[in-house]
This record gives C-alpha cells, structure tokens and sequence, in this order.
C-alpha cells in the first residue's frame, strides 16, 4: 500500500532513503535546506576553481566491498561519468629531506618501511599480519572460500578486534620507534579513532578499495539525484523543516514555511544531534535520544583551498605534510598538514591550472563559533587564510606567486550549510567506547524513521548511502 513519505535532508542518506523508498512504491518528498544535494558532500566553485569539500576516498568505490558497493551503483552515484581512481601511493609522507610512500600492497609498504626503519621491523610485520587478518572480514565473503577463510580466521579475529577497539590509534603508533615512520603512520586519519578504524582503512586499501569518483563529491551527488528524480521522487530546495508534527505517539507530517506538509513516515536524514535540539516541540522519549541530545564528539577540519596558476601534476595527487615546527592557528597546534590536489582531473580547474584543498584536522569550533558571535569572524577568516597560504607556500615553493583564488571553510560553514552539530563530519569512536548508534526505527514515535552518519560509528558516506537503504525497508 503506498505510503506519503517525508525525507529531511538531500544529503546522501536523504537520497538513498529517497530511491529506495520510492521503489517500494511509496510518494516521496525530499525537503533540502540548501540549493543543492549532497550535504557534507560538497564542492564549490570560486573564480573558475572548484574546491571539493567532502570525499576523500570512498568506502564501496570498489565491487569487493559488498554491500556498499552495491548502494552506490543502486542509487546511481557511481556512474561512467565518475569512474573511479585508485592512486597509488595513497599519500606521499614528506618530513624535512625524508619521503615515505603509502602503499596498497601491505607487502610493499611494509618492506619499504623495514629497509627505511630496521628498528620497527617487529612492529611493521604485527602491523602487515593484522592488517590481512582484517580485511578478511572486510571482503564479500561469499562462496566456499571466503566464508572459509572468516571461519578459520576467527580465533585470530575475535581477539584481534577487541584489542584494537580498547586502544586509540595514537596510543598504537606509539610502539613504532622511528619518528617518522611513527608521523607516517599518524597521518593516515584522526589520531583519536580507535585503533580498529586505522586497520580498517589500511586493509581498505589494501584490498583495492577507497577509491576516488572522479568529479568527487559534486557529481556523485548530482548522480544520486538525477536518479532519485528520474524514479519519480520531489525534492525542494530552500526548503527548510521547522519541526517534526507529532499527535499522541504518530508522526504527522512536518513544518515548512509555515505549513504543515502531512506524511505517513518522516525520515531524519539531517544531523541527528541537530535534529533533537531544533525538530522536536518536546524531547524524544528514548534513551539513546536523551544521551546524544548532550553532544557527541565528532570530527571536525578547516579546509582552506587555493586555485593555483600551474600545472601540479607531477605531485603526487595527496601529500601528508609534516612540518619542522608545530603551528598554532585557530587556538589549534598542528603538526601535518594534508594536502589534495586537483590538477588535470575533469572541471576542477581551468586548463594549466590546479586546485588544491588542505585539511587542517582539529576541534576549533568553539574559536570560529566565539569569532561569529563577536563580529571578528571574517577578519580571522583572513588572517588565517594568509597564515595558511603562507605556510604552504614554504613547504611547496612552487605555488609561490601562483595563487589566484583562496577560500576557507571553518567548522561554523559545515554547521551553517550542513546542519552539522558543531561542523563536525563525522563521529569520532573512542578506544575503550562501545559504539553508539542511533536506531533506524523510533521505538516512541511511529512512523518516525533516523538515517545518516550517526546512525553507526564512526559515521561517513558508506553509513549514509546504508542507512538511507535501512530506513526505506523498514517502513
């Protein structure tokens, strides 16, 4: 029987629970804040450079990630107009005279690491065995062979798993005796992830995944989207939802405008922690409610972008930068910076030019926040954007005198554009932290439905892109 369907949000979550709802044959209507879909999967265009702002790598780029893979391709992201790019190294390691390289191979890399730094070689070969330890169980795992493997891999696994849950990634690469192999291994994502998500990425590599859609968040978006639309759903832009109508313990619909937009089913695909403070007349009744209503720790990042009147190409397209001294910009001290760029790849710059996005990982909302509410906010947008231009510029001479167009997304921009609580991406998993997931179904409301990042730690696309799929098949 169909179902008048409500979907708050265009991001990716919103989307997916769009198309999969719409295909089991229900009405659709996506409201989206914005002018665009995505959400934090975004890029933007200043002065003929696009400055992508959301993917770095994907999780399900490849088709031995099941189920992921197989959502991408459902809802249309992935497409022959964004094949996918698997860069090899991942990322170049440069500190002082030293460069280090990022391989997929687990071999490869750990071989390069043991001629470099023969006083981790034990720790290097822990390292390649649990990395293929885990991504056994990142694979399919269909047919005799696979299931085969997991189960003779389980004695290894089970103790495996919590070991590494119990411990942050920076306490893990700490038992690595050379510096810079140690800085390495730092940059590969937020030190403050438990160790099993640091393994995770690595065997993600390592299997062939995480992989880059060309065009990158924009077209992946825009492909979700034209397919959505082409299934029959509606999706209106600047359209903001006001509250979530509730009668006793149903959900009625929503308020746009002004006016009450009635519905059999809402689905929450914004920023949960955003949606119980701003949609709800009173508090939801559940415990996991009432405990993320109070804040989650998630990730957050400036990212300072910068068109470049040169072709970079001959750099490798991600560089981790680790610098002589630690910086403190933003009331944040960083000690690497993470550098993207964009050169020859389709739309992100004009022809000989690049477009370059640097990541500067850390929690400053608190100080962009402070800066909005006093009126300084632009002026320390400025200064930090030439602090930044002039740092990067020291480590990568070849930008100087090349730079035409800057820009600066804060954690106050992700939160203004995106909902994000606290311009946060995504959560972050603590060592020791049992992970806290938001259910897809409400046990208070009926016909109230959650998806999106805080739906499973730590959170991203792949979680979006599933829990949209979760929240359909649930109504």
């Amino acid at each position: 029987m169909q179902k008048k369907v409500i979907i708050i949000g265009a991001g990716i979550a919103g989307l997916s629970a769009a198309f999969y709802s719409r295909r089991a044959g229900h009405e659709v209507t996506v409201y989206e804040q914005g002018n665009c879909p995505g959400g934090v999967s975004t890029s933007w265009i200043r002065s003929g450079f696009t400055f992508d702002g959301g993917i770095h790598w994907l999780v399900g780029s490849s088709p031995r990630l099941q189920p992921f893979h197989k959502r991408w391709l459902e809802t249309g992201a992935l497409q022959a107009n964004n094949p996918v790019v698997y860069a090899d190294p991942v990322f170049e390691f440069r500190s002082g005279d030293v460069t280090l390289r990022l391989w997929r191979d687990i071999d490869r890399l750990t071989q390069e690491l043991i001629d470099f730094a023969p006083e981790d070689r034990k720790a290097l070969l822990a390292l390649r065995r649990h990395v293929k330890t885990v991504s056994i169980y990142l694979l399919d795992g269909q047919g005799i062979n696979g299931w085969t493997k997991r189960i003779i891999g389980l004695p290894v696994f089970v103790p495996l798993f919590f070991r590494l849950q119990r411990i942050s990634s920076r306490l893990y690469v700490e038992r690595f005796k050379n510096p810079n192999v140690k800085e390495m291994l730092s940059s590969v994502l937020n030190l403050e992830q438990n160790a099993l998500s640091l393994f995770g990425t690595l065997a993600g590599y390592y299997i062939g995944d995480n992989g880059f859609p060309t065009g990158g968040s924009r077209r992946l978006a825009k492909n979700m989207e034209k397919t959505v639309l082409q299934a029959g759903c509606k999706i209106l832009y600047h359209s903001k939802v006001e509250k979530i109508c509730i009668d006793g313990n149903h959900v009625k619909g929503v308020m746009v405008n002004g006016c009450m937009q009635p519905a059999d089913y809402v689905i929450v695909a914004m920023d949960t922690c955003t949606a119980l403070r701003e949609l709800f007349d009173q508090p939801l009744q559940e415990k996991w409610a009432r405990k993320l209503s109070k804040g989650i720790d998630s990730e957050q990042c400036s990212l300072f972008s910068l068109g470049v009147k040169k072709n970079l190409s001959y750099l490798p397209s991600t560089l981790r930068i680790h610098l002589k001294e630690p910086v403190r910009m933003a009331g944040y001290e960083y000690t690497t910076l993470w550098v993207y760029h964009y050169s020859g790849q389709d739309g992100y710059a004009p022809e000989g030019c690049s477009s370059l996005t640097v990541l500067f990982q850390g929690d400053t909302y608190d100080y962009w926040k402070k800066a909005k509410d006093d009126g300084s906010y632009l002026t320390k947008k400025q200064e930090f954007v030439q602090e930044a231009q002039k740092l990067l510029t020291a480590y990568l001479p070849e930008i100087d005198g090349c730079v035409v167009a800057t820009d600066l997304a804060t954690p106050v921009t992700y939160e203004r554009y995106c909902n994000c609580y606290r311009g946060g991406y995504m959560s972050i998993w603590h060592a020791k932290q049992s992970p806290f997931n938001v259910p897809i179904k409400s046990k208070s409301v009926q016909g109230l439905r959650f998806a999106g990042m805080r739906t499973l730690m730590s959170g991203g696309l792949p979680v979006s892109v599933q829990s949209g799929y979760k929240a359909a098949k649930s109504l």
